[in-house]
């Protein structure tokens, strides 16, 4: 069998939604680190042919400058792309069962409005199309 040349890669990109007000905290050296869910939706078809919307909340730990950025940028309902790696992460809770949690740790997180959080007024939202576009069939394409 030949060697397989497998590439070390973890990265994940996200969009959706902060569910909750941001907390600031500071590790016991002084690292900031901000943690929140995102939820992220997904359209499709049910069977019968209804549009549903599937939602998804993933955990997010933000670290350093881009947690304290990002406290003063946003709040619960700001709209974000984040760029980061997944981790999992096991530990015992207090009735000593094994657990695992997975979460996104952020490289990178951009705002997708416009203004500080203490202004009040976010950039104006782009209204999503109620129902996306069915994909091409076989019969749609001209050749």
């Amino acid at each position: 069998m030949a060697d397989l040349k497998l590439p070390r890669l973890n990265k994940i990109f996200i969009a959706g939604r902060i569910t909750h007000d941001l907390e600031l905290k500071y590790t016991p050296k002084g690292t900031s680190v901000l943690r929140f869910s995102l939820a992220s939706d997904r359209r499709y078809k049910d069977e019968t042919g209804e549009w549903q919307t599937q939602t998804t909340f993933v955990d997010i730990v933000v670290w350093s400058n881009a947690a304290e950025y990002l406290y003063k940028q946003a709040k619960k309902g700001t709209a974000v792309l984040v760029e980061g790696r997944l981790e999992i992460r096991s530990y015992v809770d207090q009735n000593n069962q094994n657990r695992r949690i997975a979460e996104i740790v952020a490289d990178n997180v951009q705002t997708l409005e416009w203004g500080p959080r203490d202004e009040g007024t976010a950039g104006e939202d782009i209204p999503l199309p109620q129902e996306p576009e069915a994909p091409a069939t076989k019969d749609d394409v001209p050749f």
